[in-house]
């Protein structure tokens, strides 16, 4: 059977209906013979109209218009297609992404200039390429081979890979693959839409970094480290907690009141009056110390320091804590104090019983050798004895007894002392006895701030500072007297000058006249030292250095 194409049936349609037409005419002019030719013609061109035109417009007008609907409703469908196809090209075109499509083997076919930008090579010369000329060789043949798989299974894949630019610099692409199908269910190309993420993932990794260190220093932190937030649940717990309390950090975080439970008994109300503190937004710093009872049942001390904790934003994210294990530093804390206790039980012990000895020194022997010197003194006044030798004796006997008279009052005056330790305090007691009796005035100062002394070091000192005032009131007929006790950084320096005859320190038998032998013995045993300035008729320097033990 012929099949007609549209423009034959059409025709063919036309020629029936005016055959049809014609036919049915012709029979009714038949049957009106009768008339004149000309009336029969416009009968026979009435009829014709008449029955032609509805014929032709049923069986070729009707079609031919609707064909024309018909493909003036596809061309405005075309042109809105290819309106939206222009609209969809320049999208993918001007898209800030890198987008290709390839056909079903792989071959790029179309690419847009943000992927061109991101690889450094032109649209032109991508186009017929497969995708792995950017190939880094970062990643191994499996991981392709399974990308092709995925794809040509029909699945879209979405990873990352890291691709080589057209200069040989890296970058990490974002992609994901999609599989286009035809209308038989074939898959007819792959787009790939593309994103660089180099920045980002090494902004991600930099926080990683960052994130991990934070978390070894906090997780390695020798206190331990809590974070609060505003509602007073633990957001972050260092494992530090278990060494020292025996509860895992868990714990803390599975039981809320758990923090509460191990505080000692005796301290409980007052963990929980901070506690109101510490979940005011108000509250600043804040040091505590409590006792907490661990999992072994041992009892700790621990110093607990929270401070607020802002964000960049100035936002309060609730209260960071440390809590340091400070047991042993209480007991030292105790040792001590109780070292001092009893160092003052001592130290008062030992006073009391050097006033004794002081007023047993001063009862008896002090007494005694008051007696004996007022006797000489009056022997040697009235000149009772003729014998010179014996006078000589005598007077040599007073002054004796006048050494072993300051002596006393030297010891008496170390054993009264308040302090111990007080050098200053000795020497101007000291003096000021010194001053009673002679005809010089003295002038005594101390300097800066005085450091411990031992009681040997007392003792020495006090017999070279003795020893000086001895040799001035003897030898030196002075008026002034000038004392300067210096507490300097390494050692103490002492300056006593007078203004008395002097001597000629250049001459080697001055010796005997300051008893120096005596004072560099003692200074020798301290690692002291004496520097001595002086001329005939102008006075003396005697400056002494000491160092601190």
């Amino acid at each position: 059977m012929i099949k007609l194409s549209g423009p034959s049936k059409f025709i063919l349609l036309i020629t029936v209906g005016i055959f049809i037409s014609e036919v049915v005419v012709m029979g009714i002019i038949a049957t009106m013979d009768s008339l004149p030719y000309l009336q029969l013609s416009v009968v026979d061109a009435t009829l014709m109209i008449l029955l032609a035109t509805p014929l032709l417009y049923f069986f070729s007008l009707r079609p031919l218009l609707k064909v024309i609907a018909e493909r003036e409703a596809e061309i405005a469908q075309r042109r809105q297609t290819e309106a939206q196809l222009r609209i969809q090209t320049k999208a993918l075109e001007t898209a800030a992404n890198g987008v290709i499509v390839t056909n079903k083997d792989g071959k790029i076919i179309w690419a847009n200039q943000a992927f061109a930008q991101m690889t450094g090579y032109s649209v032109a010369e991508v186009l017929g390429k497969s995708p792995n000329f950017l190939n880094s060789g970062v990643h191994d043949a499996d991981f392709y081979k399974r990308l092709w798989e995925t794809i040509t299974s029909g699945t879209v894949w979405h990873g990352e890979i890291t691709n080589r630019r057209k200069d040989g610099t890296y970058y990490i692409d974002e992609q994901t693959i999609t599989p286009v199908f035809n209308s038989s269910g074939e898959i007819e190309n792959f787009i790939a839409i593309q994103q660089d993420v180099t920045e980002r993932k090494h902004a991600e990794n930099a926080l990683l970094e960052s994130e991990e260190k934070f978390r070894a220093l906090a997780d390695w932190t020798y206190d331990w480290e809590v974070w609060l937030d505003p509602q007073g649940d633990i957001v972050y717990m260092s494992p530090s907690c278990e060494r020292i309390s025996g509860f895992h950090p868990e714990e803390f975080v599975a039981n809320s009141n758990l923090l509460l439970e191990i505080i000692h008994p005796d301290d409980k109300q007052f963990y929980q009056e901070h506690q109101r503190a510490l979940h005011n937004e108000a509250t600043g710093p804040l040091t505590v110390e409590y006792r907490i009872i661990a999992r072994d049942g041992s009892e700790h001390w621990i110093e607990h320091i929270c401070r607020p904790l802002l964000g960049k934003d100035s936002r309060y994210l609730g209260r960071r804590i440390s809590n340091r294990d400070i047991t042993e530093r209480k007991r030292a804390e105790k040792d001590i104090k109780e070292r001092e206790e009893n160092q003052h039980l001592l130290t008062q012990t030992i006073h009391t019983m050097q006033i004794d000895i002081a007023r047993d020194l001063h009862d008896t022997v002090g007494q005694n050798i008051s007696f004996l010197r007022m006797k000489l003194d009056h022997m040697v006044e009235t000149g009772l004895l003729a014998n010179p030798d014996i006078a000589l004796d005598l007077k040599r006997m007073n002054e004796v007894a006048n050494e072993s008279y300051d002596m006393i009052r030297g010891t008496l005056a170390v054993l009264q002392l308040e302090d111990t330790n007080d050098l200053s305090h000795l020497f101007a007691r000291y003096a000021a006895q010194i001053e009673e009796r002679s005809s010089f005035a003295i002038d005594f100062a101390s300097h800066g701030n005085p450091r411990p002394v031992s009681p040997s070091q007392m003792r020495q000192l006090f017999y070279v500072f003795r020893e000086v005032l001895s040799n001035i009131e003897k030898h030196a007929n002075a008026s002034q007297v000038s004392l300067d006790l210096t507490w300097e950084e390494k050692y103490m320096t002492l300056v006593i000058f007078d203004n008395g005859r002097g001597f000629d320190s250049t001459n080697s038998q001055y010796d005997g006249h300051y008893g120096l032998q005596f004072i560099r013995d003692r200074l020798d045993s301290l690692n002291g030292s004496i520097s001595i300035y002086s001329a005939v008729g102008s006075g003396a320097d005697i400056i002494i250095h000491v160092p601190y033990k």
